[in-house]
């Protein structure tokens, strides 16, 4: 396996370890719960340093892993890189690693905005990707799998009832058309 393979299946490894990680720093902590707080709200809720720091790199990792995906996608279909597909796939990954810094808590409105900017950057840029394959059923499975999480998150957010609960169906569902594309189009 060479180094563009490991790059095909990145994003297929970041979503996984980013959840393990998460749960691995929030299975001891007392006053976290997950059906009124968010995994980047966890952060409020650790008191050592070393937990803190595996927070913010958890956040690091899974966006220089989407990012190599990202850089994959637009190689393998020969996307420009300038061009506003490869620049939202790119923006994605990097906004998502951003929220290592803007935290909840000290940065509140600020991660909000890129969180959601985050998620639907990626989604249009996956959505754009796809429009490039030309498999009418596929872009339908796309259109419902991609568009799905975006209105959960969105529905959920104005409720301000957002938990880790809705985050994991969300991330569950972009997961499950994530397989589909990198083991059928990639």
């Amino acid at each position: 396996m060479n180094v563009q393979e490991i790059f095909r299946y990145s994003s297929l490894v970041s979503v996984p370890l980013f959840s393990v990680v998460a749960l691995f720093i929030l299975k001891n902590v007392q006053e976290y719960s997950f059906n009124k707080h968010t995994i980047s709200k966890s952060i409020l809720f650790l008191n050592h340093p070393t937990k803190i720091v595996i927070f913010r790199v958890n956040f690091l990792i899974k966006a220089i892993l989407d990012l190599s995906f990202a850089l994959f996608v637009i190689n393998h279909f020969e996307i420009p890189i300038w061009s506003f597909t490869s620049l939202m796939l790119i923006s994605s990954a990097v906004l998502f690693g951003t929220l290592a810094y803007f935290v909840v808590g000290k940065h509140s409105i600020s991660h909000k905005i890129i969180t959601y900017m985050s998620g639907v950057l990626w989604m249009l840029g996956e959505l754009s990707v796809v429009r490039l394959i030309g498999d009418g059923v596929f872009t339908i499975i796309s259109l419902v799998l991609l568009s799905i999480p975006i209105i959960l998150a969105f529905g959920y957010l104005f409720a301000k009832k957002t938990n880790v609960i809705v985050q994991a169906i969300c991330m569950f569902i972009w997961y499950i058309w994530l397989l589909i594309f990198v083991f059928r189009y990639l």
